[in-house]
């Protein structure tokens, strides 16, 4: 039978919320593939240039448009991109390499008015980001066709299917695909579903977890509804207490104190399809939540 990272985190019920990527700021580049396994390096793209941009501090993705519309003769033209930084998104066109450096300007492109929905389908980094990945995709763009793109790695193969949203950073995972659109459409209506929730990109993974649980208790909310700060931390990610305060309006409470642990599992598997040995995953849990406001 053939190993499935995806189908593995399933059985085993891998909690997903807190595992979102940590950066903060977002670089999207068109580029029609295909896409090597390291992608965005080992592609047309100079390294050095990479770096220039800021990768991966400033992470940097390759993206397309679903189908035969982000085939290489369909962007025979200027390719978009588009950056997404402290919560505004812009957008504009390059043909050359260095055309890029633009977006390292304070006010690089354009605003772009839409929200951008992104899902990995980077099959050559791992498997289950094709297979788990496309047919979200298909959905995801047949609904939204001009804010759909697929992307490269995201991370989280184990929860394949991946979905970020920007600018908010949203990240979802493991829904079929039945039920991507409505979870998007509810999100995008300042309705975020906890179920399928990875947790916002470029905040601490405690954050994101009792964010998750402040959605689960009085939700529904948008996650841009609600502010988060690490107040405390005892120990580390491998055996840590982490406090943290969830600030939020109405009907959600003022302030929310949550108590987050973390710890090494004493488990390990292979948690990528690529993965060559087996590795112990970090599990989060709520310990406590208490209303302060």
């Amino acid at each position: 039978m053939t190993f499935r990272c995806s189908d593995g985190a399933a059985e085993r019920d891998d909690p997903r919320l807190g595992t979102a990527p940590p950066q903060r700021d977002w670089l999207l580049v068109e580029h029609p593939g295909p896409w090597p396994v390291t992608a965005p390096f080992g592609a047309d793209l100079p390294t050095s240039l990479l770096r220039e941009l800021g990768h991966p501090e400033l992470r940097t993705l390759f993206v397309r448009a679903h189908g035969r519309a982000g085939s290489r003769t369909a962007l025979a033209g200027p390719r978009r991109w588009f950056r997404s930084h402290d919560g505004e998104l812009r957008s504009g066109t390059w043909e050359r390499a260095d055309d890029l450096l633009v977006t390292l300007e304070p006010d690089p492109g354009t605003p772009h008015p839409d929200p951008v929905i992104l899902v990995c389908t980077h099959g050559l980094h791992d498997v289950c980001c094709a297979v788990k990945g496309r047919p979200v995709a298909a959905a995801l763009a047949e609904r939204w066709p001009d804010t759909t793109l697929e992307c490269s790695h995201l991370g989280g193969d184990r929860f394949a299917p991946n979905v970020m949203l920007l600018p908010d950073l949203a990240c979802y995972a493991g829904m079929p695909p039945e039920l991507a659109v409505p979870v998007v459409e509810e999100h995008l209506a300042g309705r975020s579903d906890p179920a399928w929730l990875r947790g916002v990109a470029g905040r601490h993974p405690a954050e994101q977890v009792a964010l998750g649980s402040v959605l689960e208790q009085w939700g529904p909310a948008g996650v841009g509804d609600l502010s988060t700060r690490l107040v405390d931390q005892a120990g580390d990610f491998a055996a840590g207490t982490w406090t943290v305060e969830v600030s939020g309006a109405a009907p959600l409470p003022d302030r929310v104190r949550v108590v987050v642990s973390s710890e090494r599992r004493t488990d390990a598997h292979r948690l990528t399809c690529r993965a060559t040995r087996d590795t112990a995953a970090l599990a989060w849990a709520v310990v406590s939540v208490s209303a302060a406001g």
